[in-house]
């Protein structure tokens, strides 16, 4: 299901490949994200305006995080970074760099997870980014 809402507002962290899709992935896993390839150090852009609400590496599994807070309901996570160039309470504008591609998400290969989420009332529902990104 599209999210109108969703058109233009947010833009993509980091160009790359597409090396894991949302969704499950077996084993009652799933992906609330996708992993996008990219070389080690390449900039991390905020996918839109918003606050920065987390930043620190004691998620498990997720690396590095970065998470942002957007108008609308709408939270962006950048997971797997090697670097973070923003605090925890940074305003940050869309296109703004928040830390670097990193190597621990076990592609086989430098990338970051990204995820995008919308709270539905109190509870925040992981919505897939390929359906609210650029084409």
């Amino acid at each position: 299901v599209g999210e109108p809402a969703a058109a233009g507002t947010l833009d993509w962290p980091v160009r790359g490949d597409i090396l894991r899709r949302f969704g499950p992935v077996g084993m009652g896993e799933r992906n609330n994200g996708i992993n996008i390839g990219a070389a080690e150090g390449t900039e991390v852009r905020a996918s839109a305006a918003g606050r920065v609400g987390y930043v620190g590496d004691d998620l498990a599994g997720q690396g590095l995080t970065v998470l942002i807070v957007h108008r609308e309901g709408w939270r962006s996570v950048y997971g797997h970074l090697g670097t973070a160039t923003v605090r925890d309470g940074d305003d940050v504008q869309a296109g703004q760099v928040i830390g670097t591609v990193g190597t621990t998400a076990g592609d086989g290969r430098p990338s970051i997870h990204f995820e995008t989420w919308r709270m539905r009332g109190d509870e925040p529902t992981a919505i897939d980014p390929l359906s609210v990104l650029p084409r």
